[in-house]
């Protein structure tokens, strides 16, 4: 990992600013922490080290530069954020100027998120937006955004041979559920952007069809950093070269993963789980081809000006406009798992089918 930053350190940055959180207890002593400000989810810290799984801005790791980053207006943060796409129709006023027009609505960045306690077990935030439509569609949206966060139990639990599959392995999973709502239904489409912030040095692992499809939707080509084989394709992420590239619907089956090392023959898995319905027509679509929908997932390679981070990004299924939905609930589960290289191996040949290798003895 690069610059690692603890849970120590998200908690003591989060309460030298007077900002609000919420602590999620998971499997085997990991943890996360939830925000109202920006709506966003930490983590999962393990036990032990205290370090996050998922890409943080340095700037956690010193009180100064904390306070200086909340000052300023770069918002990424790290962690699990969620945003509405498509993001060419409520970020950019102008797609003929799309880096020129492009701002980021602070009705949903950082929000106004209010965070509750339904349960011991689970958290809730929640927020209303009132958004302008700039392209693809246009006029006034006001929805409603709500997610309920809470630990999920390990997928391979009843697989055979379980205890030694797992054995000197660490898990840790959860489950974002997420309702995206409309107040009144017009020709507006919407759909929940949901991303997670990667550690650069590892690769995406992305079960996939043989006849694949993906665009770019930056002039930079993605094509050095991806690799296509008959079952999946595999997307380096570097934080050094910005990309981002976006996957059809129609080809994917609803999991992907990102593998990458921790050192001293020891590997971490972070597998996405999620309703992938090529049945939703996915309305986010590329600035330079206007009517490129189908894109359920994209993965985002930061060129090191915002911190040299990468991203895994699953859309939700939309509403308004044709689909004659005015709500949808979305899924999104993370599982983590960190321990020795050969046995995440493994892991990843059962959850993905990329990769085989055998449990050493």
């Amino acid at each position: 990992m690069n610059h690692p930053v603890t849970f120590q350190q998200v908690i003591a940055r989060l309460e030298e600013n007077e900002l609000a959180y919420g602590v999620l207890p998971l499997q085997n002593g990991a943890q996360i922490v939830i925000m109202p400000h920006g709506g966003r989810v930490f983590g999962p810290f393990l036990a032990g080290t205290g370090e996050s799984a998922l890409w943080l801005t340095s700037a956690f790791t010193d009180a100064e530069a904390f306070r200086d980053f909340l000052a300023g207006s770069n918002s990424n943060i790290g962690g699990e954020r969620v945003w509405i796409a498509p993001e060419v129709q409520y970020n950019v006023r102008d797609r003929a100027r799309y880096n020129e027009s492009y701002v980021i609505p602070p009705q949903v960045d950082p929000g106004h998120y209010t965070l509750d306690q339904p349960r011991p077990d689970r958290w809730r935030l929640a927020q209303e937006m009132a958004l302008q439509a700039y392209n693809v569609a246009s006029g006034g949206k006001t929805l409603h955004l709500e997610s309920v966060i809470r630990a999920v139990d390990d997928p391979l639990r009843y697989v055979r041979d379980y205890p030694r599959l797992l054995d000197g392995v660490t898990f840790a999973g959860y489950e974002r559920r997420i309702t995206l709502s409309e107040r009144t239904h017009d020709a507006i489409m919407s759909e929940v952007w949901n991303l997670i912030q990667l550690h650069p040095g590892g690769e995406i692992l992305l079960p996939a069809s043989p006849y694949a499809e993906w665009t770019d939707y930056y002039a930079q080509s993605a094509a050095a950093y991806q690799t296509v084989h008959p079952d999946h394709i595999r997307v380096r992420l570097t934080g050094d070269y910005r990309f981002k590239v976006g996957y059809k619907a129609a080809h994917l089956f609803g999991r992907a993963g990102y593998f990458y090392p921790l050192g001293e023959g020891r590997a971490c898995l972070l597998v996405r789980a999620f309703f992938n319905n090529p049945s939703s027509p996915y309305v986010d679509e590329a600035p330079h081809k206007p009517g490129s929908w189908g894109d359920s997932l994209h993965v985002y390679n930061d060129g090191g000006e915002y911190g040299g981070f990468g991203e895994l990004e699953i859309q939700g299924q939309a509403i308004g406009g044709q689909t004659g939905s005015s709500s949808s609930t979305d899924q999104f589960i993370l599982w983590l798992y960190a321990g020795p290289l050969a046995k995440i191996e493994v892991i990843v040949q059962h959850l993905l089918g990329i990769q085989p290798a055998p449990i050493p003895d």
